[in-house]
């Protein structure tokens, strides 16, 4: 008998946000959620291109490799969002969360990249089958918190992964078995982000999905409803019927076409004069004006003073902002290795930079010579080659943790006694006796333990750990 899933999906607003950020997009092959981010940086924009991405490769999937087919669309995805945001800049800092499910008929495809959740029910157990990009999740799997501690962390917000038209950033894809019975959910943080996953898995197990759908939501709302909240919720079943394809949230609300035509329209600058549309006002003013020459002359005098200056710092302000942009540096964010756009420096107390890519790379595990580096700020020409940069810290940490763990296993391990028994010129010296040496054997060299400091010819190794 054929695996079939049957579902349910909805996705609402919540009680804080104005708009809903999230996309979903149910079929009987695949279930994706995709919570985008950005605020006014158009994060309903970015979910909804990648529901989209997702969309067109699910009506030709039969036959293909799943991860592959997750695995393009992801990427087509995210050079849609970096289009988008060369055609606009003002979309700069828009992204989305991408988590879901391909399924056959007799394997599922695991897709995630972000804090967006898919989990499985499965004989009465409950389990999460996707970890969050996130830095509170580093701190959860490193034990420093807990998992009721991260709903409340001032950092839950910030993701190590996400599309956001950046190369770097690739989601988890893996392959996983399915069987009749099974229940999945895959949600954005709006419900997984707000409560925990005993709190989930105390409803998850009802008999009628709509009704476990409203407890999720009643949950969520209980706790502030924060967020958007998008939820999918599936059983597999033999030979159940086909599913309805759906789609929710804002990729339901957003034609992309007139998007994209809307940020062409924007680019377009009219040429010619324009006309004054208070010309008649200013001609009225000037007619009745007193004739005071000479005061007029003073007061524009005034005014040039103030006005020029200001147009002046203005305008400097202005393109100092823009050269800064299009700097890049790797430096140091709460320990973990982050890519920053501006300049490592500080104006009248104001940072120049903002991160734009955190890496799970601890700047504590590299040697000490990069980890000064990396405090300092390494300065790089482009996200390119700040992408080689971080890729190349992440080996030498790999490395010096090694060789950390490496030596915690030689100290633990204990040492050999060098003599069972002094020797004879130790026994006279210790008595103060001046003993005859016997020389009937010679005593074996002892080589001397080469010295740890690197001599002048040999120059200190930065991989030092």
């Amino acid at each position: 008998m054929a695996l079939t899933l049957a579902y349910v999906a909805r996705s609402e607003v919540g009680l804080v946000r104005k708009n809903n950020q999230d996309s979903a997009y149910a079929s009987p092959t695949m279930l994706m959620v995709a919570d985008g981010m950005g605020g006014a940086a158009a994060g309903d924009l970015a979910s909804a291109v990648a529901i989209n991405e997702l969309r067109q490769t699910d009506a030709d999937l039969a036959g293909k490799d799943m991860l592959e087919v997750a695995k393009g669309a992801i990427a087509r995805a995210n050079d849609h969002i970096r289009d988008l945001v060369s055609l606009d800049p003002s979309l700069d800092g828009m992204g989305t969360t991408v988590c879901g499910l391909l399924f056959d008929g007799e394997r599922l495809a695991v897709a995630n990249i972000g804090d967006s959740r898919a989990y499985r029910l499965r004989d009465g157990q409950f389990e999460r089958i996707t970890r969050d990009h996130s830095w509170v999740q580093t701190l959860v799997d490193d034990g420093r918190i807990t998992e009721a501690e991260a709903l409340v962390h001032p950092h839950r917000s910030l993701i190590l992964k996400v599309l956001n038209g950046q190369p770097t950033h690739t989601p988890d894809l893996e392959m996983a078995d399915v069987q009749a019975g099974d229940r999945y959910l895959i949600c954005s943080d709006g419900l997984c982000g707000m409560v925990t996953d005993a709190a989930i898995g105390e409803v998850i197990g009802g008999d009628d999905p709509e009704q476990v759908v409203d407890s999720l939501v009643k949950i969520a709302y209980a706790e502030g409803g924060l967020d958007n909240i998008t939820i999918i919720l599936a059983d597999v079943v033999d030979d159940g019927p086909a599913g309805e394809t759906m789609v929710l949230g804002a990729a339901a609300e957003i034609d992309l076409d007139v998007a994209a035509d809307d940020i062409d329209d924007t680019r377009q600058i009219p040429t010619g004069p324009r006309p004054d549309p208070g010309a008649r006002e200013k001609a009225e003013l000037a007619r009745y004006q007193p004739t005071t020459k000479g005061r007029g002359g003073a007061w524009v005098k005034v005014i040039l003073g103030i006005v020029l200056p200001v147009l002046v710092i203005g305008g400097g302000l202005f393109g100092w902002y823009g050269y800064v942009q299009t700097k890049y540096y790797v430096g140091a964010n709460d320990d973990l290795v982050t890519v920053f756009r501006g300049l490592p420096d500080t104006v009248l107390g104001v940072r120049l930079s903002t991160p734009i890519e955190v890496h799970n790379t601890k700047v504590s595990d590299l040697p000490l010579f990069y980890q000064d580096k990396v405090r300092s700020a390494i300065v790089v020409p482009d996200l390119q080659a700040a992408a080689t940069t971080t890729e190349e810290l992440r080996v030498l940490a790999q490395r010096c943790i090694a060789q950390r763990e490496a030596r915690a296993t030689a100290t633990a391990a204990p040492t050999p006694s060098d003599s069972a028994s002094p020797s004879p010129s130790t026994s006279a010296t210790a008595t103060g006796k001046a003993g005859p040496t016997p020389s009937t054997s010679p005593s074996p060299t002892v080589s001397p333990t080469p010295s740890v400091t690197p001599s002048a010819d040999t120059p200190q190794a930065p991989e030092d750990c």
